[in-house]
């Protein structure tokens, strides 16, 4: 076949206009228009002839990781997360079993500082620390942990400086200290070169958006927090071009990978216009982004669903160009396991390996819609990174509690949202699983996930199962009673289904229901033995039509009502 006859014919706006409209029958397109969580607008067309080529000198902003190269010749670092709160001995077995299976960089997360000089002769055991990654989790004891390090490394016969060593402090994270900034500046300063790492400080987004933030709040405060530690730093008479090759970012990846894309490149236009503005090349001082898959999106309920959410997070990342990946196990929040984190790990060798996905840069570009996600979310990100600074910055928005507010409300905004139906979770409120499931590691309890408000009702509506009965009058099938038993399966319960010309007063009284719900008509029609039987419950709003339930507003908190527990928390955004 030549290359003229496996080309596809050329289609107009026009036409492809027409083909959505067909399939609307007869409906505009624009139907299909939505607004984000931000307010920005999702189109369901674009025209891609309205984005120009980027200029060469644009291209290094929104385009490029930080090593070209060796990202087309070997692709992206992956950086794989291990729970290091074990003992030296199983810490060092988790690590090598990253390692040896093609792993970068370890995320040690959980890290215990007590004598940490003296477990990690073991913990690093067979390991050779001049060549693998070590990627702190950098609490308010990360200094210590950086001079357990720096010491460990000389005895390697090398130093932090020429290692992978990433110690990604981050003074604004949501439980850092006010004076870690101060330390680490002064550190940084004072601290022969060679035990500085190449990564010394770190905005890290990915904390911020599991406790709530949205995409555009999470990109304001990488910018934010890096123009903050670049002042402070130039404040004490540190070079920021210095500086600035010692910082960089950790961002959600979400489970819309398009929305992964997009934030990739918009964080290296905010970027961009941070080091402009201090008269810097942006080409000489790429920022290095680590894309770490969003938590916030996990369920323990069909846990299985999120291998699916995590490789679509990661493909985004992947065509962002993202310089690191991180994906925790699918069963992570419930203690993860040997198949679990293989299969994390498995999933960007494949990526890379197998689908190449990093032999191109930027496969993304040119893209009508993701030109333009990218050019509203750096806007966007860019206007609210401007009120912090108006504000009086990320010190400043972090002592008043401004990031925490902004992520409480973010969150509280998202459970409504999931309250009332209009976000879904597979296996959680949409298909729901009825297979039990384990309860949530400390380490992973303040993460706000949707998913976490229906875990919930389902772990409390199985310690003491509430008696619900569904009575029908007619003999003809309701479609109500599809709808409904879907409802209760998201909570975990089981209702049972009565027909009234089979059941008298006696039998309601027997059953103790304490709901029922009435299918078709209104209980005036019932017969007046059935109200006598139920005027208790009709008393207390425990005797409802199906209408009445499938219309509320907030299904999940009249499910949570049921098994006697209040969402209040969830709902003002306080959890």
């Amino acid at each position: 076949m030549s290359s003229t006859q496996s080309k596809f014919p050329s289609a107009s706006r026009e036409d492809w206009h027409a083909l959505v409209s067909a399939a609307l029958k007869g409906g505009d397109p624009q139907s299909l228009d939505r607004l984000d969580e931000d307010g920005l607008a999702i189109k369901a067309l674009y025209d891609i002839a309205s984005y120009a080529v980027a200029s060469p000198d644009a291209c290094a902003i929104t385009r490029l990781p930080v090593n070209p190269a060796s990202h087309i010749a070997h692709g992206w670092d992956i950086c794989q997360p291990v729970m290091a709160n074990g003992s030296a001995k199983d810490v060092n077995r988790l690590v090598l079993d990253e390692l040896q299976d093609g792993v970068g960089t370890i995320w040690l997360q959980s890290l215990q500082t007590a004598d940490l000089a003296g477990h990690l002769p073991a913990m690093m055991q067979d390991v050779v620390f001049a060549a693998a990654g070590i990627h702190l989790d950098a609490g308010n004891d990360v200094m210590a942990q950086i001079v357990a390090f720096a010491d460990f490394a000389k005895k390697a016969d090398t130093n932090l400086a020429a290692s992978r060593f990433h110690a990604n402090i981050d003074p604004f994270a949501p439980a850092a200290d006010t004076d870690l900034l101060a330390s680490a500046l002064a550190y940084f300063m004072s601290a022969n070169a060679g035990d500085v790492p190449p990564d010394m400080f770190r905005a890290q987004g990915w904390q911020w958006h599991n406790q709530g933030m949205t995409a555009v709040q999470e990109l304001a405060y990488i910018l934010a927090s890096l123009t903050e530690i670049l002042r402070q730093g130039m404040d004490r008479n540190i070079d920021p071009a210095h500086l600035a090759k010692h910082m960089s970012a950790s961002l959600a990846l979400p489970a819309d990978l398009f929305e992964g894309i997009a934030k990739c490149r918009a964080l290296r236009r905010g970027w961009g216009g941070i080091v402009s503005a201090l008269g810097l090349d942006p080409d000489a001082h790429r920022l290095c982004i680590h894309g770490a898959v969003s938590i916030r999106m996990f369920s323990t309920v069909d846990s299985e669903v999120n291998m699916l959410r995590t490789t679509t997070a990661l493909l985004g990342g992947a065509i962002g160009g993202a310089d690191q990946l991180s994906a925790h196990a699918h069963n992570c929040l419930t203690g993860d396991d040997l198949l679990g984190r293989r299969l994390a790990r498995m999933q960007q060798h494949l990526l890379i390996d197998e689908s190449g996905l990093s032999r191109s840069l930027d496969p993304a570009g040119g893209a009508g819609f993701i030109e333009d996600r990218t050019g509203q979310l750096g806007l966007a990100a860019w206007s609210a990174f401007q009120q912090i600074e108006a504000d009086g910055g990320a010190i400043a928005a972090h002592q008043t509690g401004q990031f925490t507010a902004m992520a409480r409300r973010a969150a509280s905004q998202r459970y409504a949202r999931f309250a009332a139906g209009d976000l879904t979770l597979v296996g959680v409120n949409l298909q729901p699983d009825s297979r039990a499931f384990d309860t949530v590691l400390p380490y992973w309890q303040m993460i706000r996930r949707p998913a976490a408000a229906v875990e919930m009702v389902r772990r409390t509506a199985a310690q003491n199962p509430p008696r619900i009965l569904i009575l029908q009058q007619q003999a003809d099938p309701v479609p109500q009673l599809a709808k409904l038993r879907g409802l209760f399966a998201i909570g975990g319960m089981q209702p049972v289904h009565m027909r009234l010309d089979g059941t008298n007063a006696d039998a309601v009284d027997l059953a103790r229901p304490d709901l029922v719900i009435l299918l078709d008509g209104d209980f005036g029609s019932l017969d007046e033995a059935m109200q006598t039987a139920l005027s208790g419950l009709l008393g207390a709003g425990k005797a409802l039509t199906g209408d009445s339930l499938l219309g509320d507003a907030a299904p999940i908190e009249r499910l949570a009502s049921l098994v006697g527990l209040s969402l209040d928390l969830f709902r003002k955004g306080d959890a």
